[in-house]
């Protein structure tokens, strides 16, 4: 099958899910359907879904990137552990973006990140399961056996020694006015710091999806659930700020799960943003490059 239709095959049926009505059948709908696809400008995701069909994850990221990160501070970087098993917590205010940029974040330090993320990426990008450990965050859509695989990737990759990435309230912020507000956190990042005595680093991303994209919000949830994609791709010109905090150890939260969360909340939530001497862009990339040098070297002295 050629490699848009194929792709399109895969991306419909999530659109479908999120937004029925958009497959009614129905005239209006369809011409609407049609016109905010173009809108959202769908045929250039396809391209890119096509294009990154075959890739392997690495280099999915790495295009990804090349795309949307190009405004980069950071501070706290020191705060992420060079090695070891880890968790980092942190606040969601975009989407898929943020898996993205925070990836790129950590890769200054270290290669063996892993994100929770919806399973639903894997049906799209098959390729993704080793760096996406697949969640179920819509609750009345969990099963025993969605769980169970959750738990299984993050004992594996745990026990190898990576580096977790969660977004505890599973949902982007939602606006009130012009303010981001952060959802309910769920307690499921504090059990499985607690579980596998992972310590935890809080991390505060301080950034906003377009205008566009709370607007349609505001008419209907189905209609921003379906932007998403597009929202991944309007970044390029939008300044991300991350500040790390200091890690926390499993052993210093609460042994209840709920209170836990609440611990690690707000800690992220204190975060402030990064001040004049935060890392930029090229500073992270220069990082990057040093690391892989140094691997290159250590491999031929071997």
């Amino acid at each position: 099958m050629d490699a848009r239709k194929e792709m399109q095959s895969r991306l419909d049926p999530l659109i479908a899910e999120r937004a029925p009505w958009f497959f009614s059948g129905r005239a209006h709908h369809a011409v609407f359907r049609s016109a905010l696809m173009a809108l959202l400008h769908y045929p250039r995701t396809l391209d890119l879904a096509a294009e990154f069909r075959d890739l392997p994850s690495a280099e999915i990221f790495r295009r990804m990137q090349a795309l949307i990160v190009r405004d980069l501070r950071v501070e706290g970087l020191e705060n992420i552990p060079a090695t070891g098993p880890a968790l980092i917590v942190a606040n969601h205010p975009t989407g898929i973006a943020d898996g993205l940029v925070l990836d790129a974040v950590v890769s200054a330090v270290r290669d063996d990140l892993f994100i929770y993320a919806n399973h639903d990426i894997i049906r799209v990008l098959p390729q993704l399961s080793d760096i996406i450990a697949p969640v179920e965050w819509r609750v009345e859509k969990r099963s025993h056996a969605k769980t169970k695989a959750t738990m299984d990737y993050t004992r594996a990759a745990l026990a190898q020694g990576r580096i977790g990435l969660i977004f505890p309230s599973g949902r982007l912020a939602k606006r009130v006015g012009l303010t981001l507000n952060e959802r309910p956190w769920m307690s499921s990042a504090a059990m499985i710091a607690k579980k596998f005595d992972a310590p935890v680093i809080p991390l505060r991303i301080f950034a906003r999806n377009s205008a566009f994209f709370y607007a349609l919000d505001k008419v209907h949830p189905t209609l921003r659930d379906v932007t998403l994609f597009h929202e991944v791709l309007n970044k390029a010109g939008h300044t991300y700020k991350i500040t790390v905090g200091r890690p926390i150890s499993a052993a210093s939260l609460p042994k209840s799960s709920e209170e836990g969360i609440a611990v690690l909340r707000r800690a992220v939530l204190e975060l402030r943003e990064p001040g004049p001497d935060a890392r930029r862009l090229e500073q992270i990339d220069g990082l990057k490059r040093r690391r892989r040098h140094a691997r290159i070297a250590a491999k031929e002295k071997s």
